[in-house]
C-alpha cells in the first residue's frame, strides 16, 4: 500500500510490544526478528515501513498461535497512544463527536483502513475499509481497531458506551472462535458482512462530566494546526483513488466511474485523468488493485456463491467477473476457491 499506509510511526510499536510481553515474548527478540532495530524506538518521530509493522505483527502470531490475538491488541491501544488526537477526544463531551474526531484524523492513528461515517439522524454507522491488500493480516488489524474503539468507548464512556454501540459487522466469514467475539461486545456481532462497521444509536448519547469548551476549543486548535501539517501534501492520487474506490465497493457494491471519484477528491475529471497521466496510472490498473484482493476474499467465504461475489464487487454478470479475476490471477475463480 502507498501513500499514508506506506510508512508507520514508532510511536504504534509499543502497544504491539506490551502484547508481546503479556504472552510471554520478549519484545526485543521480537523486534529483531521483525528486521526492527530496537534503538529506533527512542525517538518518537521515528517511522519504518509497515512491511515492518506486518512482519512484527507476523511474529506474534507465529509465537502465540491466537487466530484472536488482533483483540487481545486492541486492549493495548489507549487515548495516549494517539498522543494531540487522544487528548482532544479525552476531553470531548460526547461519543458522536469523538468518533466525528477519529474519522477526520484517521491519518494520526495507526488505523491501515480508511474511515467513513454515516449519519441519519441519531443512527450511525462508522464503516472501516481496506484500499489496499493486507492478506492474511487483514483479520488481525480489523480486530484490532474494533477492539481498540470497543475499549475506548467503554473507558470513556462507560454509562453510555453499551447504549450507543448497537451491532458491529466483520466481513471475513464467521471464525472457529465467534463465542469470544460475541463474549468481548456488548451488542449484536454478525461475520461476513459486505463491509466492517460499527452502528450507533446516539438516541442516549450524553455529554459526560463537565465539559470545559475553552480547554477543548484550545486544544482543537492545535489539533487542526498538527493535523494539516502531517496530513501529506495530498500528491499521492492514487492512494486517494484507491481510497475512494474502496469506499465505493463498501457501500455502493460498485466501481465508481473516473468522474464520481474527481468529484469525491474536488477536481475535475479533466484535472485527475492529467495527474494520473503524469505519474504513468491507469485509473482501471488502481480499480483492479483494489478489486482484486476483494475477489479473493469474498471467494474465501464458503458462504457466498458465485454471484454473491460478482455482485459485491460491481459486475452485472458473472461471466463479466470470471474473465476480470482470470486476467488478474490467470485461474477462475472456481479454481482458485478450490485450490
Amino acid at each position: 500500500m502507498g501513500g499514508r499506509h506506506s510508512e508507520h510511526r514508532v510511536l504504534g510499536l509499543p502497544p504491539l510490544l506490551a502484547l508481546a510481553r503479556e504472552r510471554g515474548i520478549d519484545p526485543d527478540a521480537a523486534l529483531r526478528e521483525a528486521s526492527i532495530a530496537p534503538e529506533l524506538l527512542s525517538d518518537p518521530s521515528n517511522t519504518i515501513p509497515i512491511e515492518r509493522v506486518h512482519a512484527l505483527v507476523q511474529t506474534l502470531l507465529d509465537r502465540t498461535a491466537d487466530p484472536c490475538l488482533g483483540l487481545e491488541a486492541g486492549r493495548h491501544y489507549h487515548l495516549a497512544t494517539f498522543g494531540l488526537l487522544g487528548a482532544v477526544v479525552a476531553i470531548t463531551p460526547t461519543l458522536r463527536e469523538a468518533i466525528r474526531l477519529f474519522v477526520e484524523y484517521a491519518h494520526m492513528t495507526f488505523t491501515l483502513f480508511d474511515l467513513a461515517f454515516e449519519e441519519d439522524g441519531d443512527q450511525g454507522r462508522l464503516i472501516l475499509v481496506s484500499s489496499g491488500d493486507l492478506g492474511p493480516l487483514h483479520r488481525f488489524y480489523l480486530d484490532r481497531d474494533l477492539s481498540a474503539l470497543a475499549e475506548t468507548g467503554s473507558a470513556f464512556w462507560p454509562e453510555t458506551w453499551r447504549d450507543v454501540m448497537v451491532g458491529l459487522d466483520f466481513d471475513y466469514p464467521e471464525p472457529a472462535e465467534a463465542a469470544r467475539y460475541r463474549a468481548l461486545f456488548p451488542c449484536q456481532v454478525r461475520f461476513g458482512a459486505t463491509q466492517a462497521a460499527i452502528a450507533t444509536d446516539f438516541t442516549r448519547d450524553r455529554p459526560r462530566g463537565d465539559p470545559n469548551p475553552l480547554g477543548l476549543g484550545l486544544l482543537n486548535e492545535h489539533l487542526r494546526s498538527f493535523g494539516a501539517a502531517h496530513a501529506g501534501d495530498g500528491s499521492d492520487v492514487a492512494e486517494d483513488v484507491r481510497r475512494e474506490i474502496a469506499l465505493s465497493l463498501s457501500q455502493h457494491q460498485e466501481v465508481p466511474a473516473l468522474d464520481r471519484v474527481a468529484a469525491a477528491l474536488g477536481v475535475s475529471e479533466r484535472v485527475l485523468r492529467r495527474r494520473l497521466q503524469a505519474r504513468g496510472l491507469r485509473y482501471r490498473a488502481l480499480a483492479d488493485e483494489v478489486v482484486a484482493p476483494l475477489a479473493k476474499r469474498y471467494l474465501l467465504d464458503s458462504a457466498l456463491t458465485l454471484d454473491d461475489v460478482a455482485e459485491r464487487l460491481g459486475y452485472s454478470e458473472p461471466a463479466s467477473f470470471v474473465r476480470a479475476f482470470r486476467r488478474w490471477t490467470g485461474t477462475t475463480p472456481d479454481k482458485f476457491r478450490h485450490r
